[in-house]
């Protein structure tokens, strides 16, 4: 695709600039593929430099995540960092110009709202990258974590608000709901149609309940690059094999958990919080920590299948799909949304979302059957190609939506100014509760 005419430069907005997690690995790849493709590229993180930069410009804030700081500090910083906020908006004044496009992958582990309020004087020309529900909901997940179960709730309404929801307790429930609404306070989406990239068409389903205007929603899958250099054969091995984060959310107990009633091994790729526990608790459990990708081929070139465990509603599943585009079948939970696809194509087997005896039940099922296995895996490889971008295409569908936002920029400046928002006038006013 031909370069965007309009467009000037690209500041890539997330907490992290190092490889931890799908959403600071798409951030980091969207930097790499924009710069090759001649665009000039600002990444601006909130975590301290590593040695490999996204960018050639980048930005880094040198703060901690909120789970390394302490309470009080993490209580602070998490609602209203004001380093985040000087910073980004220093870079605007500076350095906007009316073709630079403002990408927010992530927020919520450093940055927090106040990037919001930075970002509301160019909000025609802001992108918001849903990689999760934290738009939508205060949580982030859509999920009671309590009950294991996927929450029917509106968000922010007196049902969720007097829910204790939280795997942390009822007090970090009211901080997310606090935070949930500095952000919309600071940055309005219920009211004002934001540019919203989602992953997956089933999330329109969750951001209506949430109630954000749809009008500038658009729908571009993620880009995947299979595990595996080349299809393998994982019949003929007998690890299954979980890739992500060690959160709660990602049900990384109840893969090990899972494993351990089904009596197969249960091979781990990632790090976080939950290390320790899984050490402790599942000491059959084969932990390799956060590996690059060359490494990652040489480990899972003998998995047999790919445990996705999430309690969330998922919503693309990058790591189910670099495994499927490998070869390698995937067992995910019923409320992922990629799980109808995967099944109706043969490439895996769904388990009822939290209940760990029904993954038990499908990780005894792959186990012990080759045949069906080896047809999955077939499956996998002829009927999975459609399912996500590759870098190329997921390049060009970032490079068209910012020439609709450029235009959409360009052709509502004026109209942006007269709007009317609740008791406000004009978006003028909001302008200048927020400065």
């Amino acid at each position: 695709m031909a370069r965007s005419s309009g467009l000037d430069r690209v500041v890539v907005i997330n907490d992290r600039s190092a490889r931890i997690g799908g959403a600071s690995n798409l951030a980091i790849l969207s930097a790499a593929l924009l710069q090759d493709a001649g665009i000039a590229v600002t990444y601006f993180a909130g975590d301290t430099a590593g040695s490999d930069r996204p960018a050639s410009e980048t930005i880094n804030l040198a703060a901690q995540p909120l789970m390394q700081q302490s309470r009080l500090n993490a209580f602070a910083n998490g609602l209203y960092n004001r380093q985040a906020y000087t910073c980004l908006s220093d870079l605007i004044s500076e350095a906007d110009t009316e073709g630079t496009v403002y990408h927010v992958h992530g927020w919520s582990k450093i940055l927090s709202p106040s990037i919001f309020r930075a970002l509301w004087p160019v909000r025609e020309r802001v992108v918001l990258h849903a990689h999760d529900y934290f738009l939508s909901c205060p949580n982030g997940g859509f999920a009671n974590y309590r009950k294991n179960q996927v929450c029917p709730l509106t968000p922010m309404s007196i049902g969720c608000l007097t829910t204790n929801c939280d795997k942390r307790g009822y007090h970090e429930k009211l901080w997310r709901s606090a935070r949930h609404l500095l952000r919309e306070h600071y940055y309005p989406i219920r009211q004002v149609a934001a540019n919203i990239v989602v992953v997956h068409h089933r999330m329109l389903d969750y951001f209506a309940r949430g109630q954000i205007q749809p009008a500038n929603i658009e729908i571009i899958r993620n880009p995947v690059e299979p595990f595996l250099s080349g299809p393998s054969d994982p019949w003929k091995n007998r690890d299954f094999f979980f890739v992500g984060r060690l959160e709660p959310e990602k049900g990384f107990e109840d893969a090990a958990m899972a494993a351990r009633l089904a009596g197969v091994k249960l091979s781990v790729i990632g790090d976080g919080a939950g290390r320790a526990r899984l050490e402790r608790d599942f000491p059959d459990v084969a932990i390799h920590g956060w590996k690059s990708k060359e490494e990652m081929r040489s480990i899972l070139c003998h998995a047999r299948a790919l445990v996705v465990s999430s309690r969330v509603p998922e919503p693309f599943g990058l790591a189910a799909l670099e495994a499927v585009t490998s070869g390698i079948p995937v067992i995910l939970p019923d409320t992922a949304l990629l799980s109808d696809e995967l099944v109706t194509l043969g490439c895996g087997l769904t388990f009822q979302s939290g209940k760990v005896e029904t993954l038990a039940s499908g990780m005894r099922r792959l186990a012990g059957d080759d045949m069906l296995l080896r047809t999955m895996s077939v499956n996998c490889i002829r009927r999975s190609g459609d399912l996500a971008h590759t870098p190329a295409s997921w390049l060009d569908a970032l490079l068209a939506f910012y020439d609709d936002v450029l235009e959409r920029a360009n052709a509502g400046s004026l109209a942006a100014k007269t709007t009317t928002i609740g008791d406000f006038s004009v978006v003028g006013r909001l302008i200048d509760e927020r400065s």
